[in-house]
């Protein structure tokens, strides 16, 4: 997965700029960043996760087989209510561990750009309003693994120490 950078990778952890201009460069990695997400079969990456600190998430939880891209330009959550149920989150950061987070919020209300340089709003909850976060999350340098609780943390180190180890091994 040399395309994505992996956990603990310092990029992961940079906040990312405001993207000042949408040219050929930024509408370029847009898609680049689509085709690397569908073709590890993740359902969102911000750019940080391929080593750009520009403000970019692209989405896809391809509805009923079909891909629905969406795509966001210095996305900002405006408004935001409720407590989405504990669910399990995974990201490609952070390959083969997955676990239950409990304070994702149920509905937000996020103001982005698309690639026309048009300024949009999107309303939505449940799980599209939980990977939002989880992307808007990267371009913040958080990852998942930051709103796990104290005991989780520690179970996450010794499962990612055992899942590098294995990963080597399997070089």
């Amino acid at each position: 997965m040399s395309e994505i950078r992996v956990y603990p990778d310092s990029v992961l952890r940079k906040k990312a700029k405001d993207v000042e201009k949408i040219d050929d460069r930024i509408v370029q990695l847009l898609d680049k960043m689509s085709d690397i997400m569908y073709r590890y079969n993740g359902i969102g990456l911000a750019a940080e996760q391929i080593g750009i600190l520009d403000k970019l998430v692209v989405i896809d939880l391809r509805p009923d087989g079909k891909n629905q891209l969406i795509e966001l330009i210095n996305p900002v959550i405006i408004a935001s209510e409720g407590t989405y149920e504990e669910h399990e989150e995974g990201c490609l950061s952070v390959p083969g561990y997955y676990d239950t987070v409990k304070n994702r919020k149920k509905w937000i209300k996020v103001k982005y750009l698309d690639r026309n340089e048009e300024e949009r709003i999107i309303e939505t909850e449940d799980f599209l309003s939980v990977v939002i976060q989880h992307e808007i999350d990267h371009l913040n340098g958080r990852l998942f693994i930051d709103h796990l609780s104290p005991t989780q943390k520690l179970v996450f180190k010794k499962e990612w120490k055992k899942l590098q180890k294995e990963r080597e091994e399997g070089k």
